[in-house]
């Protein structure tokens, strides 16, 4: 069962819609274009760890056994892109909602990721954030992207010294688009590795991500639950900047 909570914030032009959602990941997942009908940023905790692939992955290079060791879900979402690991406040994740009416809706798939981007970009040096830089080229990466999604990299996307920090995803209807963000505070690379190990593919060990609690001071000492609020109310103060 899913839990969520309702706000709202008013600017000039807009208002902004705030849902914060508490369950799994699949169950997240089965309606991503929900909230689609207002601008909307839903930030979602989950109860369970769970292995979230891209619409196109063979679940058959999961590791049965892994997801038992980690007592994780699998999950498959209907957007594209490779494998994301989710556990309970490891990370930032929220999808935000542009419907088709909103100015910051753009027909081009490409560029409206870096809208995003440039929201994120804001958010993260609200909280410290310095030498960040937003991808605006192509989409980069080749099989090793197709099988761990912060292994790639695409426009709207962060990044640390080369290193991705937030990750995207986009779904679209008639009705608009939804941008699925991630943002961990310590990348989850030996679970991936774990999970993915029968993708054939040589997975690094680190070097292509970064958790924010890594290249940020203010968060190295923090746990989960004030790291989380903070990245949480910094993206809201981002967004709410361009009502």
């Amino acid at each position: 069962m899913v839990v969520h909570w309702l706000g709202r914030y008013s600017g000039f032009v807009k208002s902004l819609r705030i849902v914060s959602e508490l369950g799994l990941a699949s169950e997240i997942h089965a309606s991503p274009m929900v909230y689609v009908d207002e601008r909307t940023a839903r930030f979602v905790e989950v109860t369970r760890s769970a292995l979230v692939l891209g619409s196109s992955q063979n679940i058959d290079q999961v590791s049965k056994s892994a997801l038992e060791h980690l007592d994780a879900e699998l999950v498959i979402r209907k957007s594209g892109g490779g494998a994301v690991f989710l556990s309970p406040m490891g990370q930032l994740w929220v999808d935000i909602a542009i419907p088709k009416t909103d100015p910051l809706f753009l027909g081009d798939v490409g560029r409206s990721f870096l809208v995003i981007g440039e929201i994120f970009m804001e958010a993260l040096s609200r909280v410290g954030g310095h030498d960040l830089e937003m991808h605006t080229g192509r989409l980069l990466g080749g099989r090793l992207a197709r099988t761990i999604c912060f292994a790639g990299l695409g426009p709207g996307e962060i990044t640390f010294e080369g290193a991705k920090v937030v990750g995207m995803s986009q779904r679209r209807t008639a009705n608009g688009a939804v941008f699925q963000c991630t943002a961990y505070l310590r990348y989850p690379f030996d679970q991936l590795s774990e999970l993915m190990a029968g993708a054939g593919v040589d997975i690094p060990a680190r070097g292509y991500a970064l958790g924010l609690a890594e290249i940020f001071e203010e968060f190295s000492d923090l746990d989960g639950v004030p790291a989380i609020s903070q990245l949480r109310r910094s993206l809201i103060d981002a967004l709410e900047n361009t009502l």
